[in-house]
């Protein structure tokens, strides 16, 4: 492959990354967790500790990535663990819209 075929696979991957990113760390997220409880439950080892945790990871920063795209958490629970226990700097719900007024302008009248 040429470096431009290299560039354009790259593009590609961005675009459907930036599209279908939410979705696919959400619901694989969700996969991995259920499937490490369950087989926690079944078989009862710690080695099911591993993708119960990369599950709600990938849960988490798939809601991260919508909220990154339309300003707002898809669940509740997310909205709760980001404006909670995450610093102020990872929420990208906050302070992304610059204010169009002044304060003064919102006292209403002319002066």
């Amino acid at each position: 492959m040429t470096p431009i075929d290299y560039a354009l696979c790259l593009i590609f991957g961005l675009i459907l990354f930036l599209v279908f990113g939410g979705i696919a760390l959400r619901l694989g997220g969700l996969l991995l967790f259920f499937g490490g409880i369950l087989s926690m439950a079944h078989h009862a080892h710690l080695g099911a500790l591993l993708p119960i945790g990369i599950g709600a990871l990938s849960w988490l920063m798939g809601h991260w990535h919508y909220a990154v795209r339309h300003h707002e958490y898809k669940s509740p629970l997310a909205r709760y663990l980001f404006c909670r226990w995450a610093p102020a700097w990872a929420d990208p719900s906050s302070r992304w819209s610059v204010a169009t007024t002044t304060d003064s302008d919102s006292e209403g009248g002319a002066r």
